[in-house]
């Protein structure tokens, strides 16, 4: 069925006069009367009972006005989506990330893509870092979020920022609210550590700064991701050196504390090689535009 026909149809329905509704569409009577003929014909009943001065739904014409408006209603929102979709604004997207990176920049680049593209459905994934990039190779997630480069060749990345290390310490801890606390200080307290396999080459920037000062971890307790590190300290299980974000991060006995001379570890936006889709790359760019806002 032509959507010609159905707005002609539209049309006439509301005028209720051929000569009107061929003038609204800029057509002459003579094919608007075919075009209509046609309709009934493709329908299989009469829409019009029309005389030489009277036009008027008939019954199956009153029903098939409600249909017929909502599927042009339904062409035209179709139209509107493929063009947002190609825009980048509408569609769908699923991202995965580390709780430890859910700080100021990351939320502002998250709140300023659903204020630009409210169209997009989005799939939030809260992951450990193997987890992201497996994600992506299978295709369950479109952009990843993770603190370390790797070796992939079907992903992409990108750094989009730098940030300090910091100690996550229990309130009562005497080095808490200490002024510049140097990494020696930290020589025997028990250090709360995700996995080696899953730190992905944070345990070995720590590591080293230990070694810089002088020693190496001696006491260490494992947890799977940051998060359940921080609740460890929380409840006086050791220290944790972890990023400067995970301040974002709040347990009501623990404080974080700046590290003199803290190297720096970087996060990476992730994204398959081949995923030309315009979402991902809006979103890409959006996440660009705020992470290089000043706080």
């Amino acid at each position: 069925m032509e959507l010609r026909r159905l707005r002609y149809f539209l049309t006439l329905a509301d005028e209720l006069n051929f000569r009107r509704a061929a003038e609204k569409l800029n057509i002459a009577q003579s094919p608007l009367s075919q075009q209509i003929r046609k309709l009934e014909e493709e329908v299989g009943v009469r829409l019009f009972d029309r005389s030489n001065r009277h036009v008027a739904l008939t019954h199956a014409g009153q029903i098939f006005l409600v249909e017929a408006r909502a599927v042009l209603a339904r062409s035209r929102e179709a139209v509107e989506r493929a063009r947002s979709a190609a825009e980048g604004h509408a569609g769908m997207l699923k991202v995965g990330y580390l709780t430890s990176m859910t700080d100021e920049r990351f939320s502002r680049a998250m709140t300023a893509f659903r204020e630009e593209c409210p169209e997009v459905d989005l799939a939030l994934f809260d992951l450990v870092p193997e987890a992201i990039l497996a994600a992506l190779r299978d295709r369950v997630i479109d952009v990843g979020f993770i603190r370390a480069p790797f070796r992939d060749e079907q992903l992409l990345s990108q750094r989009i920022w730098q940030e300090k290390l910091m100690v996550a310490l229990p309130k009562n801890h005497w080095l808490a609210g200490r002024p510049g606390l140097a990494p020696k200080y930290l020589a025997d307290e028990t250090f709360i550590m995700v996995p080696d396999h899953g730190s992905m080459g944070l345990n070995e920037v720590i590591r080293t700064m230990c070694l810089n000062a002088g020693f190496t971890p001696r006491r260490r307790i494992e947890a799977n991701q940051m998060q359940a590190a921080i609740w460890l300290v929380h409840i006086g299980f050791g220290i944790s050196v972890v990023p400067s974000s995970l301040q974002g991060l709040h347990r009501d006995n623990v404080v974080y504390q700046p590290i003199e001379g803290s190297p720096s570890v970087s996060a990476y936006m992730v994204w398959r090689k081949d995923n030309h889709s315009t979402v991902v790359a809006r979103f890409r760019e959006i996440v660009n535009q705020q992470v290089k806002r000043k706080r």
